[in-house]
């Protein structure tokens, strides 16, 4: 093992790949922790603490702030993973918590904890669903381990609705139609970068009207705290289900089945299948059974030409309904 002294923080290579630079983390000047991005985390600084079920001779200060959703704050979830902090008799035991400060984050009589405190020597996990909404909190990671002597590093991801932004949302729709689409959380005052910029009303509004003429995928970009965020959507134009236009109703395994692909996701949906003179002969409401070329009084049909309606049913695809014939073959 090497170990380089850069000031106060300590830089070790080991056969572990810990090729990352050390960043500060200490009380007076924590490493910003941003979401969905493993951050690795070295514990160098030398602080007493004792809060909660932390006793530590040496703590890991990260900070992060929530996002901006006042009706809904969410929650925060932190994962420690692949922890490598080897003492004198062992694997060092970690204890982390996540705090909010009135002031320094290290002096335990300003901080109110914002939820459990968490044990162990790999693979913790932090959950809270008490988040306020722009709030600043900060995770702090202590242990009785003297940096000087061997590594003590790990990697922190930060995850949940509380400290992420989302774009809603996906939509199906026919051609010429238009969607609204909504970013909820971010903070507004640095405002939104929609893209591409394709059919949209906006690209740096948190509301936006889409208007595509073909299926396409978008990204938003925004800002939370010192992080820069992301969520996507995608607005699909046509059909959200595929009908086949035959099947082999002859018992023998293979394609026995009108299988209508993704027709599940529309309970309601009902679909009816004439004959060439317009007489009804299949109708199902849902389509829990896929039609097995059977008519309304059980036989099985002859080969041939059928045609289809379907309407999903569905209010929020607003999208008339869909025609097509199948045929049967024997």
């Amino acid at each position: 093992m090497n170990a380089n002294r850069i000031g106060s923080c300590l830089l070790f290579m080991t056969l572990a790949a810990w090729t990352v630079p050390c960043r500060a983390q200490s009380c007076d000047d924590p490493l910003t922790l941003c979401p969905e991005e493993p951050t690795p985390v070295f514990i160098t600084d030398g602080a007493f603490l004792n809060f909660d079920c932390i006793d530590a001779t040496h703590v890991a200060v990260l900070k992060f702030r929530s996002n901006h959703n006042f009706e809904d704050p969410g929650n925060a979830r932190i994962r420690i993973s692949q922890v490598n902090c080897e003492g004198a008799t062992g694997p060092d035991t970690l204890s982390a918590v996540v705090v909010s400060a009135a002031g320094d984050p290290c002096d335990f009589s300003v901080l109110t904890s914002m939820g459990p405190c968490v044990t162990g020597t790999d693979d913790l996990v932090w959950e809270s669903s008490t988040l306020m909404h722009d709030t600043e909190y900060f995770l702090l990671i202590g242990a009785v381990h003297d940096p000087s002597d061997t590594l003590c590093a790990m990697y922190v991801e930060l995850e949940g609705d509380g400290v992420t932004m989302d774009a809603c949302c996906n939509h199906t729709l026919v051609s010429g139609a238009s969607a609204q689409l909504e970013v909820v959380g971010g903070d507004p005052v640095y405002g939104y970068t929609w893209s591409p910029s394709f059919y949209l009303s906006d690209t740096d509004q948190a509301i936006t009207t889409v208007t595509p003429a073909e299926t396409i995928s978008y990204q938003v970009d925004g800002v939370i705290g010192d992080c820069q965020v992301s969520s996507s959507v995608t607005v699909t134009v046509g059909s959200p289900i595929g009908v086949p236009n035959s099947f082999t109703p002859n018992a023998d395994g293979i394609n026995d089945f009108w299988g209508i692909d993704g027709i599940g996701a529309f309970p309601g949906a009902q679909i009816e299948v004439f004959n060439r003179w317009g007489q009804l002969v299949h109708r199902s409401l849902g389509y829990a059974q896929p039609w097995d070329g059977t008519g309304r009084s059980g036989k099985p049909l002859n080969e041939g030409t059928y045609y289809y309606v379907i309407e999903l049913n569905d209010e929020t695809l607003p999208i008339p309904p869909e025609t097509g014939h199948v045929a049967i073959i024997r």
